[in-house]
């Protein structure tokens, strides 16, 4: 008989054959595409795109289902009281499933329903403040953020915004957006009782009782209710503040420029709108507070929104040119992509000459605003002027780029907001060199007549231009011209907001309304899913921070810098076998960003010299230059003086974790236990075990690995002579050589990202090398802007 063998099921193949982070990064990205897409063109989108995942995903195998359950819970979209009635009780059932939960959101929510008044919601005991109390505590573990909306904002009592504000846990992005009124007022000046005591309510106090380092992200939008008094004590709690949004809020000058305190890290910050901070405000704000003039912060602004209305300001063209040059000279023009100065007025000169621009130490100085703009911001993506009357001809001046001679200034906007613009009316909204005169901008905004005279064009809703090869000549050859395409964009939900974009067949598609509205089957009946997303420009068309990370993070930096959360996401619940495991429960951050510790210095030569090792306090090591030299080893040993120069140069220096200050170090413990205690049932519950991300942050491990890393060669240090290797060339030594000659056959890590038109994926492959670019440019803007997924949350970054 012929020698038989089974064929492998495909159950089998997919649960062995294929690592389990395989499968996991498979399926994050069907999970994202699913959740994003906007089809069918319906209010349960969400929910039928989420059926369509679990239905094609869970019942495969073991592997399957409990990486769909990851996605699925990570997530949570929460759109109605009975939708969070229903997630509670499975929570309470099954509490495995709380160490999954890592997104709380409730911008979608809505309170009245099914002819429901409030005060029958009220009755029915689905969402109320104890059952959101309760959901927090169930979810501590891995919660990283809490979206909220103006339809929860009664819930919201003392007892949960003192929660949500204390530390001890890994919630990292807060969002309180539309949240006012009175209750929610009372509340949250109740609950910072609690961290002011023995004040009286209408006094500043200089410091709490306590401080969280763990949130990173605040949202304010629209919480016009809170006193300025109010805004001043939660700053206060929140010294690691990246993204701030303030906008439309009560903040006053004393708040502004008094309140908030030396941010090292802040990037993302939004004061559009506050009617009670006055333009001399927000200059001394800009020329003198620590947190945007310290050369020694940890990083500069990259999204920045100063937009006020125009009728209402007393804003001058003095003042917006005075904001520029103070973002030039503490050099936040070299990182910022994101610029609302919507309502500032401008001073546009009547003819412009580069011979006009003149260099200074800080910037390139010109009396025309715009053109400081586009000669000192050249990162900007996203630029809004609305409400200034500046003529076709200075935009397309503007747009156009700079010639090759200034490679420093190479602009790359993307999006420009020109609504109010009397200019740009329904008689020149059709000037093709509006639309041709930039090769990097995808999009505009103008006001309703001018984009209806386009929506009403023709029935595609679309203009198209023409960019001639010798725009200069007089005469224009359509045949050999190149059609650039744009198109209005409809959608009715975002209020007064009216968008031209430029198409193209991979980010800005054109088939986005024909698409949206059919549904199709295939020869068997089943139906084609088709993932139509909307188009990318809406992400630089935002007017509100983008706090969180989204559905699914398309970038480790940016999970990285919002959640402080070094671990890759799959090892979470994945142990070092690949079996499916409960999940690794992180720490959170108790003490400020920089370690306990002392510098340590350990002799390589003789052992014994360890016992009398000396922690050196930190501002003592940056005080001295260097502690090799024949004092600073008299400090250490007194035995140093004798020892021979070779023995010096292998003495190690490392920060050493385990000298600690003993305040901290008690208080530090005492919550770590009270943590792992807490997590203990869970794990018992789910046969736990140890995951790769634990063994490898094990802190005797990494403190091995730190003394391993001690007696490294000195060519990391500056300063050090250049003396010739072993190969002949120049190095710093010779071990570093090999490294460095094969370096630069290897660009460095995520280098593409921030250069994607050096990515060649295949001469023969022209579109692909395309796809690759788009995405690496795509990820790298994510990191700034983020992105616009889900409705609300859309909703609020997008409306007028």
């Amino acid at each position: 008989m012929p020698d038989f063998k089974p064929k492998t099921s495909p159950d089998q193949f997919m649960g062995t054959a294929i690592p389990p982070e395989i499968v996991y990064q498979i399926l994050t990205y069907q999970f994202r595409d699913l959740l994003r897409n906007d089809h069918p063109g319906t209010a349960e989108k969400f929910n039928e795109n989420l059926a369509t995942f679990v239905k094609s995903n869970l019942t495969v195998n073991k592997t399957f289902s409990h990486i769909c359950q990851v996605l699925i819970y990570r997530y949570c979209n929460l759109t109605t009281a009975k939708r969070f009635h229903g997630l509670l009780q499975t929570l309470k059932d099954n509490r495995t499933l709380c160490n999954k939960v890592e997104v709380a959101d409730f911008q979608e929510l809505t309170s009245i329903g099914l002819g429901r008044s409030s005060e029958m919601n009220k009755l029915i005991k689905n969402l109320t403040n104890e059952t959101l109390l309760e959901f927090l505590m169930l979810t501590k573990a891995n919660l990283r953020e809490f979206l909220a909306c103006e339809n929860i904002q009664d819930d919201l009592d003392d007892n949960i915004i003192k929660y949500i504000l204390s530390p001890g846990k890994v919630l990292s992005v807060v969002d309180f957006c539309g949240c006012s009124g009175t209750s929610f007022t009372e509340s949250f000046i109740k609950a910072l009782e609690y961290y002011y005591p023995n004040m009286p309510t209408d006094q500043y106090q200089v410091e709490p009782i306590q401080q969280s380092y763990q949130i990173t992200c605040l949202g304010l939008n629209d919480c016009i209710d809170l006193p300025s008094r109010v805004l001043w004590k939660i700053f206060k709690m929140l010294p690691e503040l990246q993204k701030l949004d303030l906008s439309h809020t009560s903040i006053d000058d004393n708040t502004l420029y008094h309140g908030i305190p030396h941010w090292k890290n802040l990037t993302h910050l939004s004061l559009a709108t506050c009617l009670q901070v006055t333009p001399r405000a927000v200059l001394e704000f800009f020329s003198h507070h620590p947190t945007i003039t310290d050369p020694d912060n940890t990083s500069t602004l990259e999204w920045l929104n100063v937009s006020v209305i125009a009728h209402s300001s007393s804003w001058n063209e003095v003042h917006t040119m005075f904001l520029l040059k103070k973002l030039c000279q503490h050099g936040h023009n070299k990182t910022l992509q994101y610029l609302n100065i919507g309502g500032l007025p401008l001073y546009i000169a009547s003819s412009f000459s580069e011979d006009l621009i003149t260099e200074s130490t800080y910037y390139h100085q010109c009396r025309d605003n715009l053109q400081f703009i586009k000669w000192n911001f050249p990162k900007l993506k996203s630029l809004s002027i609305k409400g200034n009357n500046i003529p076709i001809s200075a935009l397309v001046e503007f747009l156009t780029p700079i010639d090759q001679d200034h490679p420093n200034c190479v602009q790359k906007l993307k999006f420009l907001n020109i609504s109010g613009n009397s200019y740009v009316n329904k008689w020149t909204i059709q000037d093709s060199l509006l639309y041709t005169c930039s090769p990097t901008l995808v999009a505009l905004e103008v006001a309703f007549e001018s984009w209806q005279q386009i929506e009403k064009l023709n029935e595609r809703h679309e203009i198209i231009a023409y960019r001639y090869k010798n725009p200069n000549s007089v005469i224009k050859d359509i045949s050999t011209a190149e059609q650039v395409k744009w198109k209005c964009y409809i959608d009715s939900s975002y209020g007064r907001r009216y968008w031209l974009y430029k198409t193209d067949p991979f980010l800005n598609r054109d088939d986005l309304e024909s698409k949206s509205n059919l549904t199709r089957y295939d020869l068997e009946g089943h139906k084609i899913i088709e993932i139509i997303n909307q188009p990318d420009f809406l992400k630089f068309a935002q007017s509100k921070i983008m706090l969180g990370c989204g559905l699914v993070p398309q970038s480790g930096v940016r999970r990285k810098l919002c959640y402080r959360d070094l671990k890759p996401p799959v090892s979470q619940f994945l142990n070092r076998r690949g079996a499916i495991s409960l999940g690794h429960t992180p720490l959170p951050i108790v003490t400020p960003t920089l370690p306990r510790g002392g510098w340590r210095i350990i002799h390589n030569e003789d052992e014994h010299n360890n016992e009398n090792d000396v922690a050196i306090p930190r501002r003592t090591l940056l005080n001295r230059p260097s502690l090799r030299s024949n004092n600073a080893s008299s400090r250490v040993d007194s035995n140093a003086n004798n020892a021979s120069a070779a023995s010096l140069i292998r003495d190690g220096l490392y920060w050493d974790r385990s000298v600690h200050d003993l305040r901290e170090l008690s208080l530090q413990e005492q919550r770590i236990q009270d943590l792992a205690d807490e997590q203990q049932e869970l794990r018992t519950m789910a046969n736990y075990e140890e995951t790769d991300d634990e063994y490898l942050h094990n802190p005797d491990l990494q403190r091995r690995r730190s003394q391993l890393r001690l007696f490294e060669s000195s060519r990391s240090r500056s300063g050090n002579k250049v003396r010739p290797g072993l190969t002949g060339e120049n190095s710093s030594s010779g071990s570093y050589l090999s490294f460095s000659h094969l370096n630069h056959l290897h660009k460095r890590k995520n280098y593409y990202f921030t250069h994607p038109d050096e990515f060649i994926y295949d001469l023969k492959d022209p579109r692909t090398t395309q796809r690759y670019r788009l995405h690496f440019e795509v990820v790298d803007e994510y990191q700034v802007f983020g992105c616009i997924e889900r409705g609300m949350y859309r909703y609020y970054s997008l409306k007028a």
